[in-house]
């Protein structure tokens, strides 16, 4: 046999067992089914807060897998002002299918002069929440939750 149809049988042969590798590979790797979760505001923020008030906003995570972590940060468009977290680092919970999370906001100053963002007319201070849940392989499913509390 020439030294040409030797490399040619060896070539042939080295991208059959490559295209075998990646068929196997693949059909060995299947994707996990995506994790169907429902975000549910159980109490949200008052449409009014008066200086020195608190609220508590509670959203109930349910999912058919188990999570990572689920958590919920509070998030400000005038940080600082008008009405903040009386737990910045929000809550969280750790590997389960369920999960009830909670932030409280005080009313600290008047909203009186605040130009309103994202959705709030003028002299609202607008609040969210994001709920966030982190599920084995990197997926994550999020929800935010808007209020807008007048403060006099």
């Amino acid at each position: 046999m020439s030294l040409g149809v030797i490399l040619m049988k060896r070539v042939l042969f080295s991208l059959g067992l490559l295209v075998s590798m990646i068929l196997l590979t693949g059909a060995l790797t299947a994707a996990a089914p995506v994790p169907n979760v429902t975000f549910t505001l159980l109490n949200g923020l008052p449409s009014t807060l008066n200086v020195g008030e608190t609220a508590t906003v509670t959203v109930h995570v349910d999912s058919d897998q188990e999570f990572l972590l689920a958590q919920m940060l509070p998030t400000f468009y005038f940080p600082g002002r008008g009405v903040v977290a009386a737990n910045t680092g929000g809550d969280r919970v750790l590997r389960s299918t369920s999960a009830d999370l909670t932030v409280t906001f005080v009313a600290k100053g008047s909203t009186a002069d605040f130009t309103g963002g994202w959705s709030c007319p003028p002299g609202t201070a607008p609040v969210a929440t994001v709920v966030g849940v982190r599920y084995p392989g990197g997926f994550v499913a999020s929800q935010r939750f808007d209020f807008c509390v007048t403060v006099p």
